[in-house]
């Protein structure tokens, strides 16, 4: 059984994917199996930065984060 799943790529990065899966004699949909596969199997895992960014933004977007100046007074390397 399958489902069909429908998700937004950068069209430059889905280019290149499509380019890659060709040369290799798969199809795409093959190739985001796979990676799906590899994923869910733990074979794939962000990186430290990869991570960090992420949660960056979402700190953006819930308004947890401080400006540099704040951040200074709080650890006292700049005078009120």
């Amino acid at each position: 059984m399958t489902t069909k799943t429908i998700f937004n790529m950068d069209t430059k990065l889905k280019k290149a994917a499509m380019r890659k899966a060709r040369k290799q004699g798969v199809t795409l949909t093959m190739a985001l199996n796979m990676a799906t596969r590899a994923y869910v199997q733990d074979r794939i895992k962000r990186t430290t930065v990869e991570r960090d960014y992420e949660e960056g933004l979402e700190d953006i977007k819930l308004g947890r984060v401080i400006s540099q100046e704040e951040l200074f007074k709080k650890l006292r390397l700049l005078r009120k």
